[in-house]
């Protein structure tokens, strides 16, 4: 270890209001809750550009003041060189340069700031005293995370479940549910967790260096970041920790003056605290039953993930989409299997995935060299003779975090995350601070004045570049606060100035094109309806050029185009289709589009596909329209021939076959065909098929087989069968389905519709209230990197058949993820579109 230094020896001037400004701002984006969202928020997101500025500044200063600079040693500043150059080459490469240099400047900043931090911790006091301000700030975080998970997420169910409980509903908390685990204060779970495994291992050898109360204080914060991991429910966080207690063990084994039963019994502790996490936790429970049968679960989602990033990657191996690009082109590679499941996402939840994918080969070399220079740097440390306790405690303790956090990187990505970023830092910073055995390793570099020079420079013209973006995102936050206030003028001229400041953004052409249409559907002028639509085309036909590989925007837009030009609509919705071919509703769509061009051939083919892989839509009142009331019967007779086509293409052996005989006993139940019904439901059919055939046929079915049904369909059965109780019965069917209370005007309509019933077929058919609503494109915001708009809803508006949708939807499953009905269903596809594209344009039109 380098002698300590005295205050005479060090520069007179490091750049302290700098540093501390740097340390200020990263903390502020740890506690500071929903950061993860509010980075990409006006005027957050000009904060966190100063966050990213300020350690270059202080590295600029060192440099200056120093008139060298101060490698990292160990392999580092090669690795670090390695890095600089892939940037260039994926930034050079990328399909969306400007998001590429976005980002490429944020890691410029990570960077500046772990060689600032380098030549700062010159002596033990200061690296000391900056590990216990990063504990004092992960005590702080997980304290906060603790306090708004209580009172923001856990007593407010709770409160809910207590309602539920009024009404005779017995739920109990579930971290089944996304939004019951913790989020806070970063964002999402996965973040906290990823976080905690950093600050876990800190906290616990401050504990172990510490004496007196503040022993017990560390050893508090361990306690409570414990619990605090739990509350996330993370299974990778769950991975991570399982790696933190081995490498914990190995540590005690190899430095540790215990005996063997003090081992065996941290051991056996060890074990039971992790078999205790698993066993309380039934998320946990859920994921090891479904390894044990064979299902994927959840895990399927990270796979899906994996094959996109392997596509992006591999079709741009030298350079990758460069960075920021996998939302932009994730629907263009998306594989047809895919289905229903993670229809747009912002990251590919694998690092090595995401590296794949934004930077080619570089991005997979350089993981690769991060973990090479993790091993050799530990392994050199590990040769150094005479190495105090502390330093054992310190450099096992933040080694043993930093590999449980590149456990759990395998299956997410968080380097976008100013704070996990700056924790990152800050544990390699002092990693390599200990892993030299001599100050001669940490080497300087002649080019100071050039690097110091070029620094300023890069400065200035990155800045000129990024005045524009944040102008725009400064103006498009005034017009989102016009658009609250109804001024819609104002919404306009700001919006369409910050779409010209930063044309390459479509996040503004879209919020311009979805406000405009979303206000023609609640004007009742038709002029003005017009109008505004033509505006919306307009502004989402411009976000199309700019991000053409997004299915909200074409589909969007065809549903625009729909009563003015039903062949662009075709169009439109032929797009959208082709990025997402399973997404509800398009193929609906793009039948009307048809209907309306005189194609009714092809409008039914459309029709059958919507059916065919959304089986429930079947059931919708949409189909008793004036348009479509005639056509219905022919659908139905299409849908059951195209079931019968795909049964005879589908082995014995195939995943496929049940879910065919499922949906076409389902349909024949539907059309009233119950020999039909019987013959595919009595081997193939779910609980619920088989009951309500058996109901349709004034058989009783026997308790063991009622027993077996979901339980929301079972309270709905009880309804039908006990009109006594139905009032409280049809709330807690309500309840069960929908975790949310019945309102009284609809639970009036359904007690109107089961009294006027003369059985129960014929009220699931004819007589059931409908659902109307508009599918919500949840995180939209999050995926656009900008939140500061609303969060749009399609214009496509659903009405459900109630029962059918919420209590008996087991009778024709529409399942998210159904890879062999995909596979099965995208030759039909691609035939119909092509037709599309080849009919011709109306006359007068191109």
């Amino acid at each position: 270890m380098p002698p300590a230094s005295s205050k005479a020896d060090l520069p007179s001037n490091e750049g302290r209001l700098l540093g501390l400004l740097t340390a200020a701002l990263y903390a502020l984006f740890t506690l500071l809750p929903n950061s993860n969202s509010l980075m990409v928020a006006w005027p957050t997101v000009f904060i966190w550009q100063i966050a990213l500025l300020a350690p270059m500044l202080w590295l600029l200063w060192q440099i200056g003041q120093r008139r060298q600079i101060q490698g990292l040693g160990l392999g580092w500043d090669y690795l670090v060189g390695f890095t600089l150059l892939g940037l260039v080459v994926s930034t050079w490469g990328a399909e969306f340069p400007q998001q590429a240099r976005w980002y490429a400047w944020s890691v410029l900043g990570y960077l500046s700031a772990l060689y600032a931090l380098n030549t700062w911790l010159q002596t033990p006091a200061r690296r000391q005293g900056l590990l216990v301000f990063q504990g004092y700030l992960s005590s702080a975080f997980i304290l906060l995370s603790l306090a708004l998970w209580l009172s923001q997420t856990l007593l407010p169910q709770l409160d809910l479940l207590q309602q539920f409980q009024s009404f005779g509903v017995q739920e109990k908390f579930s971290f089944s549910t996304l939004e019951l685990r913790n989020w806070a204060p970063i964002g999402h779970q996965n973040y906290v967790a990823g976080y905690l495994l950093l600050a876990l291992p800190l906290l616990l050898a401050l504990g172990l260096t510490a004496s007196g109360k503040k022993r017990w204080f560390w050893f508090s914060g361990v306690g409570l970041g414990l619990l605090d991991l739990y509350t996330t429910s993370s299974r990778g966080g769950l991975l991570g920790l399982a790696v933190l207690c081995f490498l914990g063990l190995l540590g005690l084994i190899r430095w540790g003056q215990l005996g063997r039963r003090w081992l065996l019994g941290i051991v056996i502790a060890t074990s039971a605290l992790l078999l205790l996490i698993l066993a309380s936790n039934d998320r946990f429970q859920a994921i090891v039953r479904g390894l044990f049968q064979g299902q994927g679960g959840e895990l399927t989602y990270r796979l899906l993930n994996m094959e996109v990033g392997w596509r992006m990657g591999s079709a741009h191996l030298w350079t990758g989409v460069g960075l920021g690009g996998v939302p932009l082109l994730y629907q263009r590679y998306r594989p047809i299997w895919a289905g229903r499941e993670s229809e747009l996402i912002h990251q590919l939840h694998s690092t090595p995935a995401q590296l794949f994918a934004e930077m080619g080969l570089w991005g997979l070399a350089l993981g690769v060299a991060v973990i090479i220079a993790l091993l050799y740097g530990l392994g050199r440390w590990w040769q150094k003779p005479d190495k105090p306790q502390a330093e054992i405690i310190w450099v096992w303790s933040l080694s043993s975090g930093l590999w449980a956090y590149v456990v759990m990187a395998l299956t997410d990505y968080q380097l976008d995350n100013l704070g996990i970023s700056g924790f990152l830092v800050i544990v390699s910073a002092i990693l390599l601070s200990y892993g030299r055995c001599s100050p001669q390793e940490a080497k300087t570099h002649p080019l100071a004045l050039t690097l110091f020079y070029g620094g300023l420079g890069l400065i200035f013209a990155v800045s000129i570049w990024l005045f524009p973006i944040h102008r725009a995102w400064q103006l498009s936050n005034l017009g989102f606060q016009a658009l609250a206030a109804k001024n819609i003028p104002a919404f306009e001229q700001y919006l369409t100035q910050a779409q010209q400041l930063a044309p390459w953004e479509a996040y503004y052409s879209n919020q311009l094109g979805w406000n405009f249409g979303n206000l023609a559907l609640t004007t009742e002028n038709p002029q003005e309806r017009q109008a505004l639509q033509q505006r919306a085309m307009t502004a989402f036909a411009k976000a199309a050029q700019v991000s053409p590989y997004q299915e909200f925007t074409h589909s969007n837009l065809g549903w625009l185009q729909l009563g003015q030009d039903p062949r662009a609509a075709s169009r439109s919705f032929a797009q959208a289709l082709s990025l997402v071919p399973a997404k509800r509703g398009l193929f609906y769509g793009l039948g009307l589009s048809l209907l309306l061009q005189q194609q009714p051939e092809l409008a039914l083919q459309a029709f059958s596909l919507e059916c065919l892989r959304d089986p429930i839509f079947i059931t919708s009142p949409l189909w008793r329209t004036p348009l479509l009331i005639n056509l219905y019967p022919q659908l139905l007779t299409q849908v059951r021939q195209d079931l019968d086509r795909l049964l005879e293409k589908t082995s014995s052996e195939s995943e496929l076959k049940p879910l065919l005989h499922q949906i076409r006993g389902g349909l024949a139940w539907w059309m009233g065909d119950y020999s039909q019904a019987q013959s595919d439901l009595s081997q193939y059919g779910t609980t619920t098929g088989q009951v309500l055939l058996a109901l349709a046929q004034n058989q009783t079915p026997s308790p063991q087989t009622l027993a077996t049904l979901p339980t929301v369909t079972r309270t709905a059965l009880q309804a039908w069968q006990t009109p006594a109780q139905r009032p409280q019965l049809l709330t807690q069917a309500w309840i069960e389905a929908t975790q949310t209370l019945l309102s009284k005007p609809l639970e009036q309509q359904l007690l109107t519709s089961l009294a006027q019933a003369q059985n129960l077929p014929q009220w699931l058919r004819q007589g059931a209230p409908v659902l109307q609503y508009r599918r919500q494109r949840l995180g939209y915001g999050i995926v656009s990197r900008h939140i500061d708009g609303p969060n749009p809803e399609d214009f496509f508006r659903v009405v459900d058949n109630l029962p059918m949708t919420l209590w008996f939807a087991d009778l024709l499953p529409s399942p998210i993820l159904a890879p062999a009905l995909d596979q099965a269903l995208q030759p039909q596809r691609q035939h119909l579109l092509q037709q599309v594209q080849n009919l011709p344009s109306p006359p007068g039109r191109p």
